[in-house]
């Protein structure tokens, strides 16, 4: 519920409205703004690949080792082609210590459409046809959110 609420969702409408940021090289010093804040819980975009690589990190963590399933047990990282593709939506319990990547407690990965094409489709296209949406709308444009998870305690 905290998650819900820091991301700005609304109990009325079930929906959160977010501005998504043009994409930026994870490799520029620049500030993303601060999306929503809820306590000591605050969300934006990665702004690092150094905060890229700590979401995949706890992707890890809570999809496969706290479950006893590895995946990757050498990487210790959650990865696919994907990710150099989509922008991370991050978590931060800024009462932790340390720097921002040691803060992250939550993460959400976002596919923007234009950016699903370079990957050959949106990763949801495997399980799902999506096609006929898409083309049925081919005036708006579509944001495929995945990958999310939050560390249990919070």
């Amino acid at each position: 519920m905290a998650l819900a609420a820091a991301l700005g969702t609304t109990q009325k409408s079930g929906s959160a409205l977010l501005q998504i940021l043009p994409q930026k090289s994870h490799t520029n010093a620049f500030r993303a703004p601060i999306l929503g804040r809820i306590g000591c819980l605050s969300v934006r975009l990665a702004e690092t690949a150094r905060e890229i690589e700590a979401a995949l990190v706890l992707r890890y963590q809570v999809f496969f080792a706290e479950r006893d399933q590895p995946s990757n047990p050498v990487e210790r990282r959650d990865a696919d082609h994907f990710d150099d593709l989509c922008d991370h939506l991050l978590v931060f319990d800024d009462s932790l210590a340390g720097p921002p990547e040691s803060q992250i407690v939550g993460t959400y990965r976002l596919l923007r459409e234009e950016h699903s094409l370079l990957a050959g489709g949106f990763y949801s296209e495997a399980e799902y046809d999506v096609h006929g949406l898409v083309n049925r709308h081919k005036s708006r444009r579509f944001l495929e959110l995945g990958r999310s998870c939050v560390l249990p305690e919070y």
